[in-house]
């Protein structure tokens, strides 16, 4: 989609302002972000620079010691009018000089960590699943009610994420640094790679990889898993395993099934597990052998092709959805 250049400098004034976008909105500036990564990573290091405030030391050491001099002068001054008062402004001049200086350096490490840190939030307040993109390239894919906290504190330190709810991560490599997710108390770590946390309810929390390895971590235990395979946290340890529905899982849709001399019963199974579509099959039909590809597109086909190889017919019982092969 192409889009005007009035038309991006409007979204992108209202991303960074943090003003609510439509869904439209929402979708065409994530999308020219995710392809104009770099310019608008300098679009936003503009719009909040990074240098730190010049703070010269000296200079403030300095009128603090002309406030000290002045006091000690007073000092005298009081001191020979009475002593009781003497104690009692010297030293609040003393703490007021003191307390200046504390201020002064607290509050400049505050702003120097501050600007060496970068983190936002996200959240998902809708019925249906929202893709964002964060500030390095990497997709997510929140679900509804989830939220996600990305912060990086520089180039040679991990991606921290927090996350409440379910998530998909399709994560970029950058240059060996880590990418952390933090959930219901388990602790995510990888490089590059794809996969999905859900941690939507409390005491309970998955894993699951579709490619590349993942770390993960419990307060009790330390796994590691590959494509495929899942890590669940149950009574506090983490169990791994196969996924056995990667399609369901991940929610994604396979073009084809691919079958060689399978019982077209389980055919059937294998079909409604994958893209819902129930297909009753005659008792006597059911040691049928199949070998196949199937295309899953069309779901009339799908019907038309499993009557043609067990040369039976097909009834439908509801369009689209729950068909039957008989003799």
């Amino acid at each position: 989609m192409k889009y005007t250049e009035d038309y991006i400098n409007e979204l992108l004034a209202k991303y960074i302002a943090g003003e609510t976008l439509s869904r439209q909105e929402t979708d065409d500036i994530q999308e020219w972000i995710a392809s104009h990564t770099q310019e608008y990573n300098r679009l936003v290091k503009l719009v909040s620079p990074q240098k730190p405030p010049v703070f010269n030391t000296e200079k403030a050491w300095e009128r603090i010691e002309q406030h000290i001099d002045r006091s000690i002068s007073q000092e005298k001054k009081v001191y020979s009018i009475t002593d009781g008062k003497k104690k009692r402004v010297s030293m609040s001049v003393f703490y007021v000089a003191a307390s200046v200086i504390v201020l002064m350096v607290v509050s400049t490490l505050f702003f120097l960590k501050s600007q060496q840190t970068e983190e936002m939030w996200y959240a998902n307040h809708s019925t249906v699943k929202e893709k964002i993109y964060l500030p390095d390239s990497s997709s997510v894919i929140l679900y509804p009610n989830a939220n996600v906290s990305y912060k990086s504190r520089g180039d040679k330190y991990a991606r921290e994420i927090k996350l409440n709810g379910k998530a998909f991560f399709d994560v970029r490599k950058m240059n060996g640094r880590a990418f952390k997710v933090e959930a219901e108390r388990i602790l995510v770590e990888v490089l590059g790679t794809s996969f999905l946390v859900d941690a939507a309810n409390d005491g309970k929390a998955g894993v699951y990889v579709k490619t590349g390895i993942v770390s993960v971590k419990s307060e009790n235990n330390k796994v590691v898993i590959k494509a495929n395979q899942k890590a669940e946290l149950e009574h506090n340890i983490l169990k791994t395993g196969s996924i056995e529905n990667p399609f369901q899982i991940f929610e994604e849709q396979p073009r084809s099934l691919s079958f060689t001399n399978v019982d077209i019963a389980d055919v059937a199974a294998k079909i409604e597990q994958v893209i819902g579509l129930k297909i009753d099959v005659e008792k006597k039909l059911q040691n049928n052998k199949i070998t196949s590809k199937i295309n899953l597109d069309d779901v009339d086909a799908i019907v038309v092709e499993l009557a043609f190889l067990c040369d039976c017919k097909y009834e439908v019982i509801e369009p689209g959805k729950h068909y039957k092969l008989y003799k």
